[in-house]
């Protein structure tokens, strides 16, 4: 359109009514900024236009490239950018940091403070803090140390900016407002480290900008204002921090949050973002009571909410999930019946606002798969069961391997200290989840097939038939190309070797994964296991209170007690192993 213009412009002989002005380039920069276009840099078709170098063919730069080369135009043809075409460039770079470019932040960095110097010369040219901001983000967006530091650093050069501001004495430069941070830019820094992957190192950087930010505020009524996204980026740092005492540390500015939202020098009202932020810090600390402290939380947003439901935010599907998640990797005696009460109180005919999805559903039965209690595969089996009825809600199309995963998982582990008659009903379960599964139109995973494999290699005393079930239940998961570690160890498990090698001419050289035909493999880097939202009624004639959800029956608390944070849980219905 632009190009159009210029054309009609020298046609009519110079009217003015055809010339493109600065609102027209603004505008063309701001449509490069938010095309989400990714550059193929290997089909380059250059065309150039007679009265300037711009390349106009989108494959040919990416959107911070391009729309930079449009400000050089502007500057080529006499229009002088303001600070809405600079803030717009760097939004586009930011863009292209956002489509994977770990150089785009640096050339958005670059751009702002040409923007600065040039501003102290140019009187339509002061920066605004969406200008800073964009930057900032830029950085934030890497999720990396490298980003966080940076977005850091830009943070301390404003802030040391607006401190010395008006300190120039040379008479050619006009005076302008400082250019100060403002509460969103402390927000994305903060979020920079949460996002950033430094462990502890990273939440205590988080933490240290809120306390440097609410010093400030104690001292000056000027200072930004901590807000509740402030906080929330804090509390987020130590949710992904992975420190054994991120919950504890999530837990205190939730209760400093409560404390001074009431102050008007602070806007800090805990919401729903906030408290499901300490949920999951809590889920994540590894703390041997983090499920009965995560479920205090959640009690308390459901008093606070009773109490004043215009102040304080209700809990959602999240919330309650993340409640779940904690139970089911809890170590805890009786996890798996409070994560059955929890998933009971969600699913109550009496209210329709919290309802269980799939996820939920998962996580109990992962709960119960990791138990000790006899008759866990049965008790599976059943909450399947239900959850597969159209009264629960839950979409066939929604459904992905995950639960009947868990469900095959807790008979594979019913075999120690069980009744033979218990071992074979296990093991029935686990054959006819397998089939139920492709009933319901959900292809099995490699985790599918290596629970099921483990099932029989637990539950099915040695011999032709065991190993014969076992050959054919491989042979499947190699037709689908879906053998990884477990299927693969746990056929070996059920078979010797030399049988193996016989029914599937393997060859006296295959030893180890890698030696299998890679065809037999081919499916796995496509594997995915999906969460939805949606939600179902009830579980039947619940008659689940709030008083019976957090009655007195709750785990006792082992308070101040930590697992030591050596190794990663997965859960059981992942990697197939008891917990």
């Amino acid at each position: 359109m632009v190009r159009r213009m210029w054309s009609l412009y020298e046609n009519s002989g110079g009217a003015d009514e055809f010339r493109p002005d600065l609102q027209c380039y603004n505008l063309w920069i701001h449509a490069v900024a938010k095309s989400n276009h990714q550059t193929n840099h290997r089909q380059k078709r250059s065309s150039i236009n007679n009265n300037n170098n711009i390349i106009e063919d989108v494959d040919s730069f990416r959107v911070g490239e391009r729309a930079e080369l449009i400000l050089q135009e502007m500057r080529d043809r006499g229009i002088e950018p303001n600070v809405v075409s600079y803030t717009t460039v760097m939004d586009a770079y930011a863009n292209q940091a956002r489509l994977g470019d770990p150089k785009a932040p640096a050339q958005a960095e670059r751009v702002l403070f040409e923007l600065l110097e040039r501003s102290e010369y140019t009187s339509n040219l002061e920066a605004t803090p969406v200008t800073s901001d964009t930057v900032i983000n830029a950085w934030a967006q890497q999720g990396t140390l490298e980003g966080a530091k940076k977005a850091q650093e830009i943070l301390e050069r404003l802030e040391a900016m607006s401190m010395t501001a008006g300190g120039s004495t040379s008479s050619s430069r006009r005076t302008s407002t400082p250019l100060r941070p403002t509460a969103h830019s402390y927000a994305t820094v903060i979020y920079a480290w949460a996002n950033s992957g430094g462990g502890t190192d990273a939440a205590q950087k988080a933490s240290a900008i809120l306390d440097r930010l609410l010093h400030a505020r104690r001292n000056s009524k000027d200072a930004v204002r901590p807000d509740t996204v402030i906080f929330n980026a804090a509390i987020a740092a130590w949710a992904s921090s992975g420190d054994p005492q991120c919950g504890t540390k999530a837990d205190e500015i939730l209760r400093q949050m409560q404390e001074l939202h009431n102050d008007v020098y602070h806007d800090c009202q805990p919401d729903v973002v906030t408290y499901n932020s300490v949920l999951s810090a809590w889920s994540r600390s590894g703390h041997i009571n983090a499920a009965v402290q995560a479920e205090r939380i959640l009690k308390e947003m459901i008093l606070k909410r009773k109490e004043d439901p215009e102040k304080n935010p209700a809990p959602n599907v999240i919330s309650y999930n993340t409640v779940l998640n904690a139970w089911s990797k809890s170590t805890l005696d009786g996890a798996q019946d409070r994560a059955e009460t929890l998933l009971k109180f969600m699913a109550r005919p009496d209210q329709s606002e919290i309802v269980p999805d799939l996820y939920s559903y998962s996580s109990v039965l992962n709960a119960i798969a990791k138990s000790k209690q006899p008759g866990k595969a049965l008790r599976a089996k059943k909450l399947l069961d239900y959850m597969l009825d159209e009264s629960s809600g839950i979409k066939h199309a929604e459904l992905t391997p995950v639960p009947f995963n868990a469900v095959i998982n807790a008979a594979a582990f019913s075999a120690v200290g069980t009744s033979d008659e218990e071992k074979r009903e296990a093991l029935q379960i686990a054959v006819t989840t397998l089939s139920l599964m492709r009933k319901h139109y959900v292809k099995p995973d490699s985790i599918s097939y290596g629970n099921a494999l483990k099932a029989l290699a637990n539950l099915m005393p040695s011999g032709k038939a065991r190993y014969d079930m076992a050959i054919q239940l491989f042979t499947t998961c190699c037709e689908e190309g879906l053998v990884q570690d477990l299927a693969w160890n746990e056929v070996q498990r059920c078979a010797p070797l030399k049988y193996i090698d016989e029914r599937l001419n393997l060859g006296s050289h295959v030893v180890s994964l890698r030696d299998l035909p890679k065809a037999w493999r081919r499916n796995t880097r496509f594997l995915s296991r999906k969460r939805r939202d949606q939600s179902p009624p009830g579980l039947g004639n619940s008659d689940s209170s709030i008083n019976d959800l957090f009655s007195a029956t709750a785990p006792p608390d082992v308070s101040r007690h930590l697992r030591r944070p050596v190794t990663m849980v997965e859960p059981s219905y992942q990697s197939g192993r008891d917990m």
